[in-house]
């Protein structure tokens, strides 16, 4: 079983000085990032289907075993509730799929206004996803939390975003051959994210027990942390990883001779 841990984008600036050395320009963010995760949560895909040239550059500033992870966008789960999002789809698609095999699985991040009375919509639209791709769907509101759903979403190899949301009850189903899970804790919860801020390894150990103990048919674990989780995703993502016996690497031995020992990550 392969487990990548990453974090919910990296564009952030309250991270240069703290993960990427002082003065690192946005250009170079995501080069730096690659050297220390595998994998990444694209948030922007969210509000906008990608652009060929922002393809390119992912492409062009990570390693070859890299995995992108791409939301749908919001005009298809918040908009239309997937409902009549067929071109939509498509198009989205069309367009992730240049990343090759640098392309995770497709996140259908689900509004807290979608129920389960809407699950006609679900059914409709799972009948659209190419076979081609890997799709993990969240949900947001505690009607979903029920066994048909499950059914419905294994019978199509979608996976139930495990979810790690101050609101939401922790589920720990596998409806597909990969697992998604997502930390995000409480929006807002912190004024700036340049270090851990809240004691969460209680939560990381357990969270380490049901990875490590998922059944023999996941071949992937996809994980991504929020920065509301604990004050900074990317430390987060390190803790993990070590909790799992995982490689991680000090971000801060990668910097340049004159920045190293700046940074907080803790």
């Amino acid at each position: 079983m392969d487990i990548l841990i990453g974090t919910q984008g990296f564009s952030y600036k309250d991270w240069v000085g703290a993960f990427y050395p002082p003065r690192t320009s946005p250009k170079d963010y995501l080069s730096f990032y690659s050297k220390l995760f595998d994998t990444v949560e694209l948030d922007t895909t969210f509000y906008a289907a990608p652009r060929e040239s922002a393809v390119e550059n992912w492409r062009a500033h990570t390693p070859r075993t890299f995995q992108f992870s791409c939301k749908l966008p919001q005009v298809i789960t918040h908009q239309k509730h997937l409902l009549d999002a067929q071109l939509e789809l498509d198009d989205f698609v069309r367009r992730v799929d240049t990343l090759d095999d640098r392309l995770g699985p497709l996140l259908i991040q689900m509004p807290p206004q979608f129920h389960y009375p809407e699950i006609d919509k679900l059914k409709l639209f799972l009948e659209l996803l190419p076979d081609k791709f890997q799709f993990a769907i969240e949900f947001r509101h505690r009607s979903w939390i029920r066994a048909d759903v499950y059914d419905l979403l294994r019978a199509h190899n979608v996976a139930w975003v495990m979810l790690d949301l101050s609101y939401m009850p922790k589920t720990f189903q596998v409806t597909a051959d990969f697992v998604y899970i997502r930390w995000i804790g409480q929006r807002k919860a912190f004024e700036k994210y340049d270090r851990l801020q809240a004691d969460r390894s209680d939560d990381l150990e357990q969270w380490a027990r049901v990875i490590q103990h998922l059944p023999a048919s996941v071949q992937t674990v996809y994980g991504y942390f929020n920065d509301d989780y604990a004050g900074f995703a990317p430390g987060s993502a390190l803790m993990l990883k070590q909790k799992l016996g995982l490689r991680t690497v000090e971000p801060q031995s990668l910097w340049p001779d004159q920045d190293a020992g700046q940074g907080r990550l803790l």
